[in-house]
């Protein structure tokens, strides 16, 4: 599988890593980014040699800054109907990270902001550096978060997202790490060896679980608490009539390493 100028894929021991490739302005996504970034995930998504997703950005000072709207024309007469097809490729990146069938990490290495935060908070988890700033500064220029609202809500609540989106000043990861945002921060030094030491971590671990369970997690935010025990119950079920269930059974009794077969 081959990346391109916008999005760099490289892939090692069944980690894909998906890099934003626009260094230049901070990673922003483009019309064209965010679509082919939608392939990538699906096509990642669909291939059974990749067991985990890591996403950052290209360069030394953003992860991304969110949608690029500079080519738009608001004196154009389809200024709306073209504003709107480009923010729906956002909608579409979103949910291409809620679709993946793979535990995706985001590995914040510099600015997430606006639709760039929206990305990484739609990761399963988060890791930043020390040098890493986190913000939804649309208000600023009159605009409102709409769609990162979403996760956001889903990830640290409402209170914290209405004060992020009412200030749109930046908070750094201590801040994030303190509401929900990311799950670790770690220094420049030590950061590529702990993201890429958890994502190592999980690829070791039973494919179908990882996928099933990550499915069943995002499946059961909207049910109501009985509904979602009887979803979960069926979805035990089913996981023990996998091979890989058994081979974990297997090799748990007779003191080995697992091989996992997706099956």
């Amino acid at each position: 599988m081959a990346g391109n100028d916008n999005i760099i894929l490289k892939i090692s021991n069944g980690v894909a890593t998906v890099i934003l490739n626009r260094p230049q302005v901070h990673n922003a996504l483009s019309g064209e980014m965010m679509l082919e970034f939608v392939n990538v995930c699906e096509e990642l998504s669909n291939d059974p040699q990749i067991r985990v997703v890591v996403l950052t950005g290209a360069g030394e000072k953003s992860f991304c800054s969110g949608a690029d709207l500079g080519g738009m024309d608001n004196n154009s007469k389809d200024s709306v109907i073209e504003f709107k097809q480009h923010v729906t490729k956002y909608r579409d990146c979103l949910l291409a990270l809620r679709n993946l069938k793979k535990p995706v990490i985001a590995a914040v290495n510099g600015y997430a902001l606006a639709g760039g935060l929206g990305l990484a908070v739609s990761c399963d988890l988060a890791y930043a550096k020390e040098s890493a700033q986190f913000g939804v500064p649309e208000i600023n220029v009159g605009l409102w978060g709409m769609m990162i609202s979403a996760p956001l809500v889903q990830n640290i609540g409402y209170k914290n997202t209405l004060e992020l989106m009412y200030t749109g000043e930046r908070i750094k990861p201590e801040k994030a790490k303190e509401i929900g945002l990311i799950n670790d921060i770690f220094s420049e030094e030590e950061f590529e060896e702990k993201v890429y030491g958890m994502a190592e971590k999980l690829a070791t671990k039973n494919p179908i679980a990882l996928s099933n369970g990550r499915e069943s997690m995002y499946m059961i935010q909207d049910m109501n608490y009985e509904n979602s025990l009887t979803y979960l119950r069926d979805q035990v079920v089913l996981l023990s009539r996998t091979e890989d269930y058994q081979e974990g059974m297997s090799a748990f009794k007779e003191k080995r390493d697992p091989v996992w077969t997706g099956r």
